[in-house]
């Protein structure tokens, strides 16, 4: 027969490593609040990045790193500036970042899941606005619209589906898609083998050498 015992809950036993064990309650969630600058209208709104980055921390200071691979990443973001024609410069201002943060990412180092997101939604948006050449898609997002506004400013706050309905849908031509070679057309294209040019090194170039004009000196005539 087993023998039980009624521990106290308010004594509990310790450990040698951590001190007296702490009943679960007693731990408190911590939690954080995203405030919106203007409440009043939907078009008035301003989003705090700051705070939303924040809540992407932990009680460390360490921000949580994205699951998505710094090759991917990097990748994303060439091919961001490569579409958009933006500068550096520019850019950090859409991600409310330094551009030193830029190229860190562009290195390859891991940003946070609210950057990530950023990064795959503005991307997403270029790719769908594109008129095919780097200096157009940059005129258009600089380009001041009716209110006196560039479509720039839209993208820093977040409006990518505004910015799609605006501009509509680019006329970017299609890359072809190249097909794989034939059997016949890699042999044909392949390299002789080695065995097969050991005869015609050792042949001798027969060049057809032709009798040269003899070179004649011109006389100079003198000006009388």
């Amino acid at each position: 027969m087993s023998n039980f015992s009624v521990v106290n809950p308010n004594k509990l036993p310790g450990t040698s490593a951590l001190g007296a064990m702490r009943h679960l309650h007693n731990y408190r969630f911590t939690g954080c609040r995203i405030l919106m600058a203007h409440p009043s209208t939907a078009t008035d709104t301003t989003i705090n990045f700051d705070l939303i980055a924040a809540c992407e921390m932990t009680t460390s200071g360490l921000t949580l790193p994205s699951a998505c691979s710094g090759e991917v990443t990097r990748k994303a973001l060439n091919e961001l500036r490569r579409l958009s024609g933006l500068t550096w410069e520019q850019l950090a201002k859409l991600f409310n970042v330094s551009r030193r943060s830029l190229h860190f990412w562009a290195s390859g180092q891991p940003l946070s899941h609210f950057n990530e997101e950023n990064l795959n939604r503005l991307l997403g948006t270029i790719q769908y606005i594109d008129r095919g050449s780097a200096s157009l898609n940059r005129s258009l997002l600089l380009k001041p619209d009716n209110n006196g506004k560039p479509l720039f400013d839209l993208l820093m706050l977040g409006k990518y589906e505004e910015v799609k309905q605006i501009l509509g849908r680019g006329n970017a031509p299609n890359k072809p898609k190249l097909l794989p070679l034939s059997q016949e057309a890699r042999l044909s294209r392949a390299p002789q083998k080695p065995e097969d040019l050991v005869d015609a090194l050792q042949d001798k170039v027969e060049l057809e050498v032709k009798r040269s004009r003899p070179v004649k000196a011109a006389k100079s005539q003198k000006k009388k």
